[in-house]
């Protein structure tokens, strides 16, 4: 495009973007301030030095953000793609729309994975809020796949965002068949407002009282601190990780001259809660954590709470016993050749070797050795029914070995014989 005629050419993209700020922008006063003062940029030749496309979306974008104090602006020039992006809740053409729907179903909508984790804590790993219309089949089904767990982790530590329709069916299933207001957004270009309300009727399992904990990241964004914030405040979930962006404006998209991409944020969410948003401040966590602990620290959390508050006593036990198994699996432990060879050796009909870098347990009275995962230094498990504890001497060699079994069998305690 650059050319003889780049300066008319420049001049109409700044202007239709003063436009957009004027029209579109989610505050007007902040928009109109804005448009006024590239307007006086404009009239001043501020811009007369740009003589390149890709440099004239540089300067705009880095002028929309400085005069609005709003990272949400940007201005990019793609003359190939500034027309193929979608948004699946406007009309698009078909060929586009094939396009994304294609893309969602082979990422499953953002359900990334869904699973029953140890203590019978259900977990989904969820990376983007996909409209319901499109995703609600598979959102339905990874709620009835955890609607029979004792607690729910819903990790967002890679979740971008998404949009409200999703985040209201998801909220919907941890709530009774009372409508609860959950948001409120308010769209500039219209001078509307739309609610967002819990469903009365979800298809499945609704679990309005299981403790239900949220995963969160520094890179947790948009739809996603949306879904996080909403059940923070409504006292639903307990948020463990990071502080999350801070991006609570919903973002359109206009194409300027056929070639320039411009996204500006034309709306804004409005607690009924709070009566605010997490723009600019993002949501902070219950628990703050880095987030590659996030998930350990909720699985430890959920069983630690469960056991607390549970009234069958070989329940409580149950998951008291897994407490330190779980541990093991987010940190493993890696013992070195000295620490295993103090084990090695004969107690009473039990015997411990080491293959491999492995310890092994065998008995007299069974064929096959058995292969131990270590707890701690001194602690060992054999799959989730067994532990072994390794009495150390004054030299920190193992003199006895102690062995709690997980169905209640009294504890027994064998001294080294060889």
């Amino acid at each position: 495009m650059s050319g003889s005629n780049f300066p008319e050419i420049r001049t109409t993209v700044i202007q239709d973007i003063i436009r957009l700020a004027r029209e579109k922008y989610v505050y007007p006063e902040i928009g109109e301030k804005t448009a006024s003062q590239i307007q006086i940029k404009l009239e001043d030749g501020d811009y007369n030095d740009v003589n390149q496309e890709s440099d004239l979306a540089l300067r705009l974008t880095t002028d929309l953000r400085s005069l609005s104090n709003d990272r949400h602006w940007s201005v990019v020039y793609d003359p190939k793609g500034a027309a193929d992006w979608v948004d699946p809740e406007t009309e698009a053409d078909e060929d586009r729309m094939a396009r994304y729907l294609e893309m969602a179903r082979k990422t499953n909508y953002g359900f990334e994975r869904v699973e029953r984790l140890k203590g019978n804590i259900g977990y989904i790993d969820l990376r983007r809020f996909d409209p319901s219309e499109y995703g609600g089949e598979t959102a339905v089904a990874a709620m009835n796949f955890v609607a029979n767990c004792d607690a729910l982790i819903i990790d967002l530590r890679h979740n971008h965002g998404g949009y409200p329709s999703m985040v209201q069916l998801i909220t919907s299933y941890l709530y009774d068949p009372e409508p609860r207001h959950i948001n409120t957004f308010y769209y500039r270009p219209t001078d509307d407002t739309q609610q967002f309300w819990t469903f009365p009727h979800v298809p499945g399992t609704r679990r309005p009282h299981i403790p239900v904990y949220v995963l969160i990241s520094s890179i947790t964004g948009s739809g996603a601190e949306e879904f996080a914030y909403n059940l923070k405040y409504m006292e639903r979930a307990t948020l463990i990780g990071e502080t999350t962006v801070g991006a609570a404006h919903p973002v359109t998209k206009e194409v300027v001259q056929g070639e320039f991409d411009v996204r500006l944020p034309y709306g804004r969410p409005i607690n009924p809660i709070t009566g605010l948003n997490w723009e600019g401040t993002g949501v902070e966590p219950h628990i703050a954590v880095p987030a590659e602990d996030a998930l350990k620290t909720a699985h430890l959390n959920a069983v630690e709470h469960l056991a607390a508050k549970c009234q069958d006593e070989n329940e409580g036990n149950y998951l008291a016993w897994l407490a330190d198994i779980i541990e093991s699996d987010y940190s493993p432990v890696v013992l070195d050749k000295a620490d295993l060879s103090r084990y090695a050796g004969e107690y009473g009909k039990r015997r411990f070797f080491i293959e491999n870098g492995v310890v092994f347990y065998g008995h007299q009275d069974f064929p096959e050795a058995r292969k131990l995962l270590p707890i701690t230094r001194t602690r060992f498990r054999l799959d989730e029914d067994m532990k072994f504890e390794f009495v150390l001497d004054k030299a920190d060699k193992a003199s006895a070995v102690k062995i709690y079994y997980r169905d209640g069998r009294p504890d027994v305690i064998t001294n080294r014989t060889g």
